[in-house]
């Protein structure tokens, strides 16, 4: 058992580290573990807090309620899948815009499985107040134009099929969030996904599917320039 003297010392040990910024990303994990287990009806501040192991005051030094908080989790995890995304693409860099329109899926399935809390954070439907937010909307748009970049130039040099680049943006994106949400909610044979080499195989694999698709065909010219 602590004693009192160094009951005190921890605590203005964790104070001093909260201080410092610590507290902002310890509420951010809180608050994951409180929506995997219960979902957003079990996510308060208080409970966060509680979690924490802070005063239930403390959390308002950062949010000035539970939807700033989620919406802090939301930002910090498209801030997560911008990132990797952007480290699968670096090991290819230079490679065929196919390529690394694969690399992009790859590392989005990835993301869903390794970060599955943020995951359905980012596409669980909360709703946000409008403008309160614009850092959690730069996030989301630096995510979505790491996709919609690739697809522009596979268009314009033509290595895909001509067509609106969102519209062909979200045929990809469909296509690897479906995967990355059956994975994690279980939904495939654990025997294709039981490591993380099969779930790159699988991802590859799909997306090679997807390329078939949206790939220019012979004969067919790409979009006029």
């Amino acid at each position: 058992m602590l004693s009192r003297g160094m009951s005190i010392r921890v605590t203005r040990k964790r104070a001093d580290a909260y201080q410092h910024g610590d507290l902002r990303h310890a509420l951010i994990q809180a608050g994951l573990k409180l929506l995997a287990e219960g979902g957003l009806s079990a996510l308060s501040l208080r409970a966060a807090a509680q979690l924490a192991g802070v005063s239930h005051a403390a959390p308002y030094r950062h949010f000035r309620d539970k939807e700033a908080l989620v919406a802090a989790i939301a930002e910090e995890g498209f801030r997560l899948l911008t990132r990797r995304m952007q480290d699968e693409l670096a090991a290819c860099a230079g490679a065929d815009v196919l390529v690394r329109v694969r690399a992009a899926g790859v590392g989005y399935v990835a993301f869903a499985v390794e970060h599955a809390g943020h995951f359905r954070v980012i596409f669980g439907g909360a709703e946000y107040t409008p403008g309160c937010y614009p850092t959690l909307d730069e996030a989301g748009g630096e995510a979505y134009r790491v996709l919609r970049d690739l697809v522009s130039e596979g268009i314009t040099s033509g290595r895909l099929r001509p067509g609106d680049p969102d519209e062909l943006s979200l045929a990809a994106w469909s296509m690897v969030h479906g995967l990355g949400m059956l994975i994690i909610d279980r939904n495939v044979p654990p025997a294709l996904v039981a490591t993380a080499a099969q779930r790159r195989a699988l991802a590859e694999g799909m997306t090679r599917l997807l390329e078939e698709g949206l790939a220019a065909k012979p004969g067919r010219p790409g979009r006029e320039r």
